[in-house]
């Protein structure tokens, strides 16, 4: 149903598109707008951005790394086969025997070994049994066959796996991160076009403001009411309001079309945000959201896994310092014709030992390098921890101030209007001159621009905080952890961390205030190719 959605949403856009529709407001559109609201541009951003079908690339090659490492310490059998023309003076001595002889055949041969008792009258006549001519001598067809079993590697094999294996986890929790990003820039853009709507909006009232007041003046001015400067002041701040307007709808028509670009519709689609800026009280702290945010955000995570692998190479390295031990398993045959064994026939079952006891220096410079890498990724984690604290803590802060700046700027406008009813009121009745209207339309003007910006920035900030703490899209990348570190294989802490229906019965108790913090986005449960791929382990 959602693809099916989707899928009709971008059809209704290009079908715009064709009809010659233009992204602006009002008097720039030629057909009707699209109406979104924000859970489905989220939606549809999910569905279409092509850094999160780069990710799940990602991540199907981490699995894929994962089965290639683990199968390594399976059995590996090979096949060699050779067909060769064959030729030199090793072989002329045998292919003139060859022409004297025939092909190889028995031949009992009689011969003369002694006498018995010296006497040359009786001699000891010995009889020999043989093989005599000699093979073709010009092609040769050898093949060989070969098992070998790792029974030690000196935990080669094991840091390869481990290795592998928290590069998938890494790779889960940054296509979360993907998708959180992706949420967010979703949100972002949907705010942008709906801040720069009301700002056009205010922008048009402010020049409807502007020729009501020029009618009035220019009745006035007829009646010789008023002087000629006051049309004039009034006919530029007209010309000025109009200029205001036409910048605001070219702004509202850039964040349209960066909108449609996010949702993967195309850049021209008419589109009109179906949602308005709302307030709600925050109900969290800021210890509260910079804790969260430190358990739950998927980078924060997936850098300790990067660190987990970094060791694990380390691991892998140490084990130049040990010996190999293979089992292995051979046979090999050579003949005139293919897979025949006339010149050679053998076979070898064992176990093989190798020991690099000398090297050079070559494995202790790979351990220290891998050790240098683990302190490198160490410190980047550490690093990131402090900017997750930072970006939660900027996000709060912004939102607390846009959300002191709501409650002022509702009561500015409240007092713009009244001031801008009496400024008109008193110029009408002669008690006052027309800077004093104008004055107050600029302020009533600029006072409801601050309410929806401050409305803009409160939203927007609730946004980035989602974003900064990590509130999860499709898995709860703490739960996820939790899940690794007890032994579940990657399939399966994906399932425990789901979110939605998918992850209901063992979300974790720490995910309460993501539900509250991203009710206006819409849950997407785990994918089926996962829950595929988890069937099959």
């Amino acid at each position: 149903m959602k693809k099916k959605m989707i899928a009709g949403l971008v059809a209704f856009s290009c079908l715009m598109a064709e009809a010659g529709a233009e992204p602006y407001a009002d008097e720039y559109a030629t057909g009707e707008p699209l109406s979104l609201t924000l859970a489905e541009s989220v939606e549809m951003a999910l569905e279409t951005d092509e850094s999160i079908a780069a990710g799940e690339a990602g991540r199907e090659a981490a699995k894929w790394g994962l089965s290639s490492a683990r199968r390594a310490k399976g059995p590996n059998l090979g096949w060699n086969s050779q067909a060769l023309r064959i030729g030199g003076r090793n072989y002329e001595n045998a292919r003139h025997a060859h022409n004297l002889y025939g092909d190889p055949h028995e031949l009992t041969r009689k011969s003369i070994s002694g006498y018995v008792l010296g006497d040359k009258d009786l001699p000891v006549v010995s009889t020999q049994t043989g093989t005599v001519g000699a093979y073709a001598m010009n092609n040769t067809f050898s093949n060989s066959w070969n098992l070998t079993v790792p029974i030690y590697t000196g935990g080669q094999l094991e840091g390869q796996i481990d290795t592998a294996r928290y590069r998938l986890n890494q790779a889960d929790l940054t296509l979360e991160n993907t998708r959180q990003r992706v949420r967010y820039q979703a949100a972002e853009a949907y705010a942008n076009l709906l801040h720069r709507e009301n700002l056009a909006q205010i922008a048009k009232e402010a020049v409807d403001m502007a020729n009501t007041q020029l009618r009035l003046i220019s009745d006035q001015y007829s009646e010789g009411s008023v002087a000629k400067a006051d049309v004039l002041t009034m006919q530029v701040r007209l010309a000025n309001y109009r200029q205001n307007l036409t910048s605001a709808q070219g702004r509202s028509a850039v964040a349209r079309s960066t909108l449609a670009s996010v949702v993967g519709l195309p850049q021209d689609a008419a589109l009109r945000p179906a949602d308005v800026f709302t307030y709600e009280p925050y109900p969290k702290s800021l210890a509260e959201c910079e804790s969260y945010a430190l358990g739950h955000r998927p980078d924060g995570l997936a850098a300790n896994y990067i660190v987990k692998a970094a060791k694990s190479q380390q691991e892998t390295a140490k084990a130049g310092y040990r010996p190999k031990i293979t089992g292995v398993a051979g046979r090999s045959m050579a003949g005139n014709s293919p897979f025949h064994s006339e010149r050679s026939s053998s076979w070898e079952a064992g176990i093989g030992l190798t020991w690099n006891i000398f090297d050079n220096g070559v494995t202790s410079a790979n351990v220290n390098q891998a050790g240098a890498l683990v302190e490198q990724y160490e410190k980047e984690a550490e690093r990131l921890q402090k900017t997750i604290r930072l970006e939660t803590r900027s996000a709060y802060i912004e939102m607390k101030t846009a959300e002191e700046n709501i409650a002022a700027a509702a009561a500015a406008v409240k007092q713009a209007e009244e001031s801008y009813v009496i400024a008109q009121v008193r110029y009408e009745e002669g008690v006052d001159i027309l800077l004093s209207v104008t004055d107050a339309q600029e302020k009533l003007t600029q006072a409801r621009s601050n309410y929806s910006t401050a409305l803009y920035q409160y939203n927007l900030s609730r946004a980035a905080l989602e974003k900064a703490m990590g509130v999860p899209v499709t898995i709860d990348a703490a739960v996820y952890a939790e899940a690794e570190a007890r032994g579940e294989n990657a399939a399966k802490a994906l399932q425990a961390a789901a979110v939605g229906e998918a992850g209901a019965e063992k979300k974790h108790e720490a995910a309460a205030p993501a539900e509250k913090v991203s009710a206006s986005m819409k849950e997407v449960a785990v994918s089926a190719e996962v829950e595929r791929e988890l069937a099959g382990q």
